[in-house]
């Protein structure tokens, strides 16, 4: 044959014909798989692409509606249904204690491995978690946490202050309880604020970065090839995008570098990373290698910013839609004489309404709904679901908080995680929404700013909870004012 004159061996249309077959033989040959190796039986109820592949949740994970969708399949099919084919998703008291409670063996998923590096929070193997824990459990404890207040009594001034500073006007709260979140993480985590509050009020790039690599870490899990294929697009927008996984560590890594710089190893500074940097002299643990404490820090602080600052927010916007019960905690809080003390956090701990306002918040909008509302929002358990009502964690009196049912208090435990694998910073974040919430009830009147802003706090998750519209649409207003006009 003459190689001049020959044929290709494959034309064009031919190619692309071949490839396409390969692509749906692959495709044949997973869904086969995943049929016959699932270890789930057939008799478990769910959606039908469940069966099949585990793309389906990913692609709902990436709408934001996870949690809806998770919540409305447990309402058609019951407590078990299957979401994967080696997914179960389960809904129920029993659930609860066999998973998180004492002794329990389930293992956590290896969806985490999705988000950023490998600390902690990510760790699957519970002997590898149980010593990392011993390691940096004593920095989160609520001696520790207490020794930070002075630092987060300063960023939660400047939250009020800024706020006040536009007193009568539409603000989006969302952003300065941001804002507040960024600034405390990185004050009692890294040893500097990011500068929040300074200039013209635009948030600093870490948290465009942060932004966008919670939406990338998520891309990577649904289609890990195509993120690969992305990588060696020479597109600079593109590669920015990508980018942003590594700078909320690389940013980690400076601060702690400059943190060392400036304060050598045997600082005395009431932060975190100090004493994550010094250790553990009570049990002589020693302090994890610089490159761990990298980690631990740069995960600390980007989950502290969505999960603080998206509860300061929705409690906010939950005492504008329910004025008598703004009113309420105002009067609690006045009657504790907590202003008159500085509004230390030690006068405000154990508030019963300022608690039971936040844990009802917490209870209607989880920080990391993933599908908490099957068991948050479920009828048997808290009557009337979806109707804001702190009421339902007092007792008759008023006196007590978390009053409710065995089963209601246990479900309590369970959006801030339970067990080991309880969420590290829970006692820092109630520290600054209640903080954040005596002084601005205290103060102002919370508005909504109209119609519009119960559109913009629709749920939606990428992981974090996230408002729809990206924004809280408040108006805070003199409270002696409101009160003379109403």
């Amino acid at each position: 044959m003459n190689p001049r004159t020959a044929e290709p061996y494959l034309s064009a249309p031919g190619l692309a014909s071949a490839v396409a077959a390969v692509v749906l033989g692959t495709l044949l040959w997973n869904i086969v798989r995943n049929i016959l190796t699932s270890p789930i039986p057939s008799s478990v109820p769910g959606p039908f692409l469940a069966r099949i592949t585990s793309k389906w949740i990913l692609l709902v994970d990436l709408s934001g509606q996870r949690a809806q969708v998770v919540d409305a399949l447990h309402k058609k099919h019951g407590p078990v249904v299957r979401l994967a084919p080696d997914e179960l998703s389960f809904a129920g008291r029993d659930a609860v204690k066999a998973i998180y409670g004492a002794g329990a063996t389930v293992v956590k998923s290896p969806a985490y491995n999705l988000f950023g590096k490998r600390g902690m929070f990510q760790m699957q193997d519970p002997r590898e978690h149980r010593e990392r824990q011993r390691r940096i459990a004593h920095i989160f404890s609520a001696a520790s946490l207490q020794q930070t207040e002075p630092l987060v009594q300063a960023v939660v001034g400047r939250t009020v202050a800024t706020l006040a500073a536009s007193v009568g006007a539409p603000v989006d709260a969302l952003h300065w309880c941001r804002m507040m979140a960024l600034d405390v993480a990185g004050a009692v985590l890294m040893g500097k604020e990011f500068g929040a509050f300074d200039g013209d009020g635009a948030a600093p790039v870490y948290v465009r970065h942060l932004d966008n690599a919670y939406i990338a870490w998520a891309l990577n899990g649904l289609a890990p090839a195509l993120v690969w294929l992305l990588e060696r697009l020479p597109i600079q927008s593109l590669q920015r995008f990508l980018a942003a996984r590594e700078y909320v560590y690389s940013y980690g890594e400076h601060a702690v570098q400059q943190y060392l710089k400036t304060n050598g190893r045997a600082s005395s500074r009431r932060t975190l990373i100090s004493k994550m940097i010094a250790g553990n002299p009570e049990t002589g643990a020693e302090p994890l290698p610089d490159a761990d404490i990298v980690i631990e820090v740069s995960n600390n602080t980007f989950a502290a910013v969505d999960s603080t600052g998206n509860t300061a927010a929705y409690t906010l916007y939950r005492l504008a839609c329910v004025p008598e019960w703004q009113q309420r905690l105002r009067r609690e809080i006045r009657a504790s004489g907590a202003k008159e003390k500085g509004f230390q956090y030690q006068s405000l701990q154990a508030l019963p309404v300022l608690n039971a306002v936040l844990v009802e918040t917490l209870r209607l909008h989880p920080a990391v709904p993933t599908g908490l509302p099957r068991l948050t929002r479920d009828a048997t358990i808290f009557p009337d679901p979806d109707k804001f009502d702190p009421g339902r964690w007092l007792s008759g009196d008023g006196a007590a908080v978390f009053a409710g049912t065995p089963v209601a208090q246990e479900m309590t435990l369970v959006w801030g995680g339970r067990g080991p694998r309880a969420c590290s910073g829970q006692y820092m974040a109630a520290m600054e929404v209640k903080l954040l919430l005596a002084q601005l009830v205290d103060r102002f009147q919370v508005g909504l700013q109209g119609e519009a802003t119960h559109g913009e706090m629709e749920m939606t998750a990428h992981f974090h909870l996230i408002p729809k519209g990206r924004r809280c649409g408040l108006v805070f207003d003199d409270e002696e004012v409101s009160d003379e006009t109403t």
